[in-house]
């Protein structure tokens, strides 16, 4: 019997330890490692937004194969649940709380037990061709599980994923033009969007200066000026190509996108495409400029890049192509959210 009693407060003593260790181990938990990958931040970013993705770079994902996974909203997007059941991960959910377009991805997971997790991947460049990718984790794990804090290390998996994100991009074959406008449409929008979404009527009208434009005046005339631009691009389509004109273009793609977003250039807008301060609600000019886009989202789908290329027409920049011309018109998108936030940095730039 004595012998029993020993053993009952030996094995009691064992459980003791570790839960006493627990009081004085932190609840709350951080882990975050980086790389550099050599590709283009927007290219690293178009790979990286969608969860789903995570299968094929995730050292914690693919620790478990034969894991059910089942999705619910559109991948890359906030909203989108992305659900796990699994013998070696569990069951649990990763949902998108926030995408910043070629900046970050933030997550929510929750693990069934506890306060879910917050996780982040962000993107930064480095250079044209080279990103640094960070990706990380934070929160808080209820007593006494916080013990395993002493044992697991989330980095290493982060060191493990990042290594093999990088062997994917660097060895997958970089997406054509058509994938760069879009994504370059995407991200202007995405920009614009951050910039105005929540300014009241009187931030959309105030003027810096007497002869400074309101950002009411910006939208305006954004929404103009692709309206133009774009008529003026579907025009040339319909006259004949004219290939032999490929070597008067002395500009690049991404000098044509330095050019027009270059702030120090400033330029006398025509009258017809000053904006007169029509919008108070920066949603609406918004949802107008989305819709305006629309058609030209389906022009650039569905137009064969041979016949942009091959259409070239003179420009205030020289001879451009009808793909040149489409990265210019959301570069001049670009150009004025640059304008948006010198306004909004003004001293006397309203609280509300």
């Amino acid at each position: 019997m004595k012998i029993l009693k020993r053993i009952i407060i030996v094995l009691l003593i064992i459980i003791a330890i570790p839960l006493l260790v627990a009081l004085f181990v932190s609840k709350e938990f951080h882990s975050e490692r980086e790389i550099v990958i050599d590709k283009p931040s927007w290219e690293v970013f178009d790979y990286i937004k969608y969860v789903k993705n995570q299968d094929n770079y995730g050292v914690w994902q693919l620790s478990d194969p034969e894991a059910k996974f089942k999705e619910e909203g559109t991948d890359g997007t906030v909203g989108y649940k992305y659900s796990w059941d699994g013998k070696k991960v569990g069951k649990g959910t990763q949902s998108i709380t926030n995408v910043l377009h070629n900046e970050k991805l933030e997550t929510e997971l929750d693990f069934g037990f506890g306060e879910p997790a917050q996780s982040y991947i962000l993107t930064e460049e480095v250079s044209p061709d080279q990103t640094k990718v960070t990706w990380g984790i934070s929160g808080k794990t209820p007593y006494p599980w916080n013990l395993m804090g002493l044992f697991y290390d989330m980095g290493k998996d982060f060191e493990g994923g990042l290594e093999n994100l990088k062997k994917i991009l660097e060895e997958q074959k970089s997406p054509d033009d058509r994938a760069f406008a879009l994504n370059y449409y995407q991200k202007t929008m995405d920009d614009l969007k951050n910039n105005v979404s929540d300014l009241s009527a009187g931030q959309l009208h105030f003027r810096p200066s007497d002869t400074a434009w309101s950002i009411s005046q910006c939208l305006e005339h954004i929404i103009l000026t692709e309206a133009m631009i774009f008529g003026m691009l579907k025009e040339n389509m319909n006259k004949p190509v004219n290939p032999e004109r490929r070597a008067e273009i002395k500009l690049s793609d991404k000098d044509i996108i330095a050019m027009v977003t270059d702030r120090s250039e400033k330029y006398k807008a025509p009258e017809m495409l000053i904006g007169k301060g029509k919008y108070d609600d920066a949603k609406q000019a918004l949802q107008d400029l989305e819709a305006q886009r629309t058609e030209i989202l389906s022009f650039i789908n569905n137009t064969p890049l041979e016949e942009l290329r091959n259409r070239v027409s003179d420009s205030p920049a020289g001879a451009t192509d009808a793909y040149q011309s489409l990265l210019f018109i959301a570069g001049h998108t670009a150009r004025h959210t640059l304008q948006i936030e010198e306004i909004k940095n003004a001293q006397n730039f309203p609280a509300q």
